[in-house]
């Protein structure tokens, strides 16, 4: 993938455009005069979504003059509030999706199926060729989404200046980790702020020590091909409990949204987050390109690992974008809509967020100004993760994942590691078919 200086802002938001400009649409759907309002639910109250969902806003106004996009700002609750609105028939018109909340809404019937617009269109010569083979496809063979986010990897961020201002070693295996998070509460800092209000950190912070002994985590437990009984499991588990039982996360952790967490790490209040690689360019703005870094491996493990295992990662491929309520009044026009969207917002989240996982084709997209050498970091590292489990809410076996996010918030406030595994093999022995 190569790189070029832009010489504007404007010069790299033409390339944008240009791309755009293509023949997308559905074009029965173009030629009213009427005034259309859709609603939208993305990522608006931050600086940065608001920014990346007025400009493709904009673009959507190029073709449709008379469509009105109202954002509705996501809520990040595993897509629970959506499944609820979906049984009232109040969903948005274009939502921003997750895979198990698109299998959900699609089993239930309130999600359009996109695969006659990619194929009229070609959509996917816009996207790279991992993302058509991972990121695309629900597990029943039809397309839901337009791809954002891209396949992300979750990382172990870390603010520097509190490491280096309080003498502490960047932890690179457990016993670090557990030396690191007593030090940091006795100086009454938050070692790791964690929103365990939501389902899917709880289980990327598990995968970060599951996949230490086992890459399949918690996919491989999901499909019955392990328990958590397993001696790698249950070392895994058993380092968990211990770590919470140290004072890993704050307190109240199953009651702190993201912004919440995100706020006490970008505020000094917590010296590591977990999240995803999306988050990298909005911890560098909150903390400096200078004193954010990520740890090259989780620190999980028992050291001396080889770099398979080092590279193993939680997160990764997830059927993630913006698809099309059922409900909407104007199907054609909301399904051509959502693409253009979903695409112009991309390719600037690439040329000027800096995005380097955006799940769209950058050859020719210009990018703003000089990567910060975190995100060069980053460039170099993501062609040699590797993901053999899965984000918990997308797992297939959906009652398993049920059953796993409560028993993972359980865990983070005290659960024992023997009460655990008990209740997790009990859940596979019922889950899986």
């Amino acid at each position: 993938m190569k790189f070029k200086k832009a010489i504007c802002a404007g010069l790299s938001l033409a390339m944008v455009a240009t791309s755009l400009a293509m023949p997308m649409g559905v074009q029965a759907a173009e030629g009213t005069d009427e005034e259309i309002t859709l609603t939208v639910h993305i990522h608006y109250s931050d600086e940065s979504g608001k920014e990346l969902a007025d400009y493709a806003a904009e673009k959507v106004k190029e073709k449709y003059p008379n469509v009105t996009l109202e954002f509705e700002d996501f809520i990040g609750d595993g897509g629970q509030t959506l499944k609820t609105r979906a049984a009232t028939g109040d969903l948005p018109d274009i939502i921003k999706l997750d895979g198990g909340t698109i299998n959900a809404l699609a089993a239930s019937g309130n999600l359009l199926t996109l695969d006659d617009y990619y194929e009229e269109t070609n959509y996917t010569d816009h996207l790279p060729q991992n993302v058509i083979d991972n990121s695309l496809y629900s597990s029943d063979g039809h397309i839901y989404q337009f791809p954002i986010d891209g396949i992300a990897p979750v990382l172990w961020y870390y603010n520097k200046q509190i490491f280096e201002e309080n003498n502490i070693k960047v932890p690179t295996n457990y016993d670090e980790l557990m030396t690191a998070i007593e030090q940091l509460q006795a100086l009454d800092i938050i070692p790791v702020a964690m929103f365990g209000k939501e389902p899917w950190p709880v289980g990327a912070f598990f995968d970060t020590f599951a996949v230490k002994e086992n890459a399949g985590g918690l996919k491989a437990l999901s499909l019955g091909e392990a328990k958590a009984s397993d001696e790698g499991y249950t070392k895994a588990i058993n380092k968990i409990a211990d770590a919470v039982e140290a004072g890993i996360f704050q307190e109240g952790v199953t009651n702190t949204d993201s912004d919440t967490a995100i706020a006490m790490f970008e505020e000094g209040q917590a010296a590591m987050i977990l999240n995803g690689s999306w988050y990298l360019t909005t911890a560098m703005e909150a903390l400096g390109e200078d004193n954010v870094d990520f740890l090259d491996t989780y620190p999980t493990g028992d050291g001396e690992e080889s770099e398979e295992v080092m590279n193993r990662m939680a997160g990764g491929p997830d059927t993630a974008g913006v698809g099309v309520a059922a409900s909407t009044e104007y199907p054609e026009i909301a399904i051509d809509v959502a693409a253009i969207f979903a695409q112009a917002r991309e390719e600037l989240e690439y040329s000027k967020y800096h995005l380097l996982t955006a799940p769209v084709k950058t050859d020719e997209i210009e990018i703003e100004g000089e990567l910060a050498p975190v995100q060069e970091k980053l460039l170099s590292k993501v062609p040699e993760y590797t993901y053999g489990s899965q984000f918990v809410h997308t797992l297939a076996n959906t009652k398993f994942s049920a059953d796993m996010i409560e028993e993972l918030q359980k865990l983070l406030v005290g659960e024992s590691a023997e009460e655990f595994i008990a209740n997790v093999d009990e859940s596979i022995e019922k889950t899986v078919e």
